[in-house]
């Protein structure tokens, strides 16, 4: 160390060091300025451990000015529990020439003035001066690093899926526990092999070419996705199959991520579902369809005997009463009513399962005033005694386009037909269709008693479904449900008379984008209409 404060390598280079060019710098005045502002910090010590020098950027990394550790020795800077490694790994480099870590750059901590650790990445070099041998460590602080390697690990190794990091070529850089439990493997068993090579995948040639082809298409920058069926140690299991590429600046990829979410579960509950559906669309309806049809044969059997007569005109002794017939009549007459609902329902869960099991549809422009004159002429048809006007209160001049699909019409058959159904008197009905940005509202306003509690438990909120509070439809079951695909929402609200009674059902349904909907805005041929009865 000199007088000035600058290390022995500054003022004379080691001896098989190269010789640079003349600088225009003056060289001392310019090593210092460099030593003192650089923010990584540097030490320097003698073979015995004493530390001959300091930068000022010490400070910032560990807390200790640097006058208070020239002369002391680095087992300060380091915690206890590693200080007999790093004497006895000095002592050995010093008598045989061995290096117990790599000099070129290592994660160590090291030991902050007030206690507490800090991790550094240190790198490390042997010089001379005077004949003394003596090393110069390089710090730099990397606290922040670590803390969102730490966050990373806690997200990577905590999630429900299986997730794992390849390099492009398929092989395998890191895989989180999830996954390592699923398989019954270490880490070890894993890493720095190909994915297909993996026990999950390697079980049958389904997987292994699902894998391959997976790494193909993602290595060339393409999202790939599949289903399959992967072996663990305990159990086989069905899997959303998916390898994101990463990469910088739009180049090629760096990384590739794989996931695989265990959809088990669902598909046993899908099955499940598709079996329900076969018995809703072919037995359930058949039986109700031959309930229905043996009713009404009744019924008219029956009325063919109301008046006493045999067909020959003659009175039948063995005809019932007029009154007794009447109560046959009564009773076909409920049968056939409830195998009509029956039906009606049984349709409905048809339409339901089929939503349910068939998959996202893509959404396309739809007419909404199309839509909505057709749902409405038919309900005045089946409801002559009930009023039904529509509000139109939408900006636009031309026709209101909506990202949906043909069960639109669906969606608001159900809606407005349980409005009328369920209004006691004389049903009125007002359709308030309105836009916002982004999408269209339509509110159907009842003068009926509203929705009960029940009813709108786990549709228009988020209460679980019980024994004791669940709806008996499922006409809104499918509103919600379709809806919820569309990115749309569906609402509900009492009391809107001003007197208490009265509801509204509010659909939301995204509106078309102009790319989506391809409208110009121009004359389609129709007539601006604000207010429909």
């Amino acid at each position: 160390m000199t007088d000035d404060g600058v290390p022995p390598s500054a003022e004379q280079p080691a001896a098989d060091s190269l010789e640079s060019p003349p600088s225009p710098f003056d060289a001392g005045d310019f090593f210092r300025q460099l030593v003192a502002n650089t923010s990584e910090g540097l030490l320097t010590i003698d073979e015995h451990s004493r530390i001959l020098f300091a930068n000022p950027a010490i400070e910032e990394i560990l807390g200790y000015e640097p006058a208070e550790l020239i002369g002391e020795s680095k087992m300060v800077l380091i915690p206890e529990r590693l200080r007999p490694a790093h004497a006895a790994g000095l002592e050995k480099y010093l008598r045989t020439g061995e290096k117990h870590i790599d000099w070129g750059g290592i994660e160590l901590p090291a030991l902050h003035k007030d206690g507490h650790e800090v991790p550094v990445l240190v790198s490390l070099r042997e010089h001379s001066y005077e004949g003394q041998r003596i090393f110069t460590g390089l710090f730099r602080d990397i606290s922040d690093r670590k803390e969102r390697q730490r966050r990373f690990e806690a997200v990577f190794n905590n999630t429900y899926q299986l997730t794992g990091l390849l390099e492009p070529d398929g092989t395998i850089l890191e895989v989180n526990r999830t996954a390592l439990e699923f398989a019954g493997v270490e880490r070890g068993e894993v890493v720095g092999n190909p994915l297909w090579e993996a026990p999950c995948f390697a079980a049958n040639e389904a997987g292994r070419t699902v894998a391959r082809t997976g790494v193909d298409r993602a290595s060339d920058g393409d999202f790939f996705r599949d289903e399959l069926r992967v072996r663990g140690e305990n159990r086989t299991a069905v899997i959303d199959f998916s390898i994101r590429p990463i990469d910088h600046d739009g180049g090629a990829p760096q990384l590739l991520v794989v996931e695989g979410r265990d959809v088990t579960a669902l598909k046993r509950r899908e099955r499940h579902l598709q079996v329900l559906h076969r018995l809703l669309r072919h037995n359930l309806r058949n039986d109700l369809n031959a309930i229905h049809g043996f009713a009404e044969l009744l019924l008219e059997e029956l009325e063919c005997e109301v008046d006493g007569e045999s067909a020959d005109g003659e009175a039948d002794a063995n005809s019932p009463p007029v009154d007794r017939t009447d109560d046959l009549c009564a009773y076909v007459a409920e049968i056939a009513a409830t195998a009509t609902e029956l039906i009606e329902t049984n349709e409905t869960a048809k339409e339901l399962a089929a939503a349910t099991l068939g998959g996202e549809q893509p959404r396309e422009p739809v007419v909404l005033e199309d839509v909505l004159a057709e749902v409405i002429a038919d309900l005045r048809d089946q409801y002559p005694e009930s009023v039904i006007s529509v509000t139109d209160r939408t900006e636009s001049a031309g026709p209101t386009i909506a990202a949906a699909d043909s069960r639109l019409q669906t969606v608001l058959e159900e809606v407005i037909d349980n409005a009328v159904r369920h209004t006691d008197e004389r049903p009125e009905i007002e359709v308030d269709v309105a836009t916002a940005e982004t999408d269209i509202a339509i509110r159907v306003i009842d003068n009926g008693p509203g929705i009960p509690e029940p009813e709108r438990t786990g549709i228009f909120n988020e209460e679980p479904i019980t024994q004791l509070d669940h709806g008996n439809g499922l006409g809104l079951w499918l509103v919600g449900l379709v809806l919820e695909e569309y990115g749309g929402d569906l609402e509900y609200e009492s009391g809107v008379d001003g007197t208490g009674g009265g509801s509204c059902v509010t659909i939301r349904v995204p509106r078309a984008t102009d790319d989506e909907d391809g409208w110009n805005g121009g004359d389609d041929g129709r007539e601006e209409t604000r207010t429909r009865d």
